[in-house]
């Protein structure tokens, strides 16, 4: 028999275990600080691979245009898998927004089994690093300014899933049962166990 992928309500027997919330000023200067370090780390390689002698100063307007349009196209993108996988698991309304210190998609009416909650969890990090880093790597001998483009945007998207990853790691190292539940409302997340 196939596993459910949500329930409606909380079942009896299950207990909260976990919360947090990114829009609280602690936990939200948390995932920006531990961002930073990963975007800091990463940038380091993608310039420590790089003569800067080599970039087009004439293309220095297109390089920046092109990196704010993508970084912009990446936030929608990356929030619009999370939905895309919890649609397809669920079919439930999804709920889309942004905090001060991130951009969201949940499932605020329903709790989620671990297993969707894992996938939606994973499907951003898993789908635009399959083409960030390899479009890195090739611009790296085409274009040193598309190159640093496309490096600062693995960067930023690397740094931002930070909370995903986190999360992800809550689940593959604390939350193991299979009947664990989430409920996901954006910002918010609680884990429920059952007992």
């Amino acid at each position: 028999m196939e596993h459910k992928t949500f329930e409606k309500t909380v079942p009896e027997g299950y207990t909260l275990t976990y919360h947090i919330d990114a829009s609280n000023k602690k936990t939200g200067l948390l995932l920006t600080l531990g961002s930073l370090v990963i975007a800091a780390a990463v940038l380091f390689v993608i310039f420590g691979n790089v003569s800067l002698i080599s970039l087009n100063i004439d293309k220095m307007i297109s390089y920046d245009l092109v990196l704010l349009g993508s970084l912009l196209i990446y936030i929608v993108l990356h929030e619009l898998t999370h939905g895309a996988v919890y649609k397809v698991l669920t079919h439930e309304k999804l709920k889309f927004g942004i905090t001060w210190s991130a951009a969201f998609c949940g499932v605020p009416e329903i709790f989620t089994y671990r297993s969707t909650a894992i996938r939606s969890l994973i499907a951003p990090f898993t789908l635009f690093s399959l083409i960030l880093i390899p479009l890195t790597v090739w611009l790296h001998s085409i274009d040193t300014g598309w190159y640093l483009v496309s490096g600062i945007l693995l960067a930023l998207h690397l740094s931002g899933c930070i909370g995903d990853l986190y999360m992800l790691m809550l689940f593959l190292t604390k939350y193991k049962d299979q009947d664990t539940l989430m409920r996901d409302t954006g910002p918010e997340q609680w884990i429920y166990m059952k007992q």
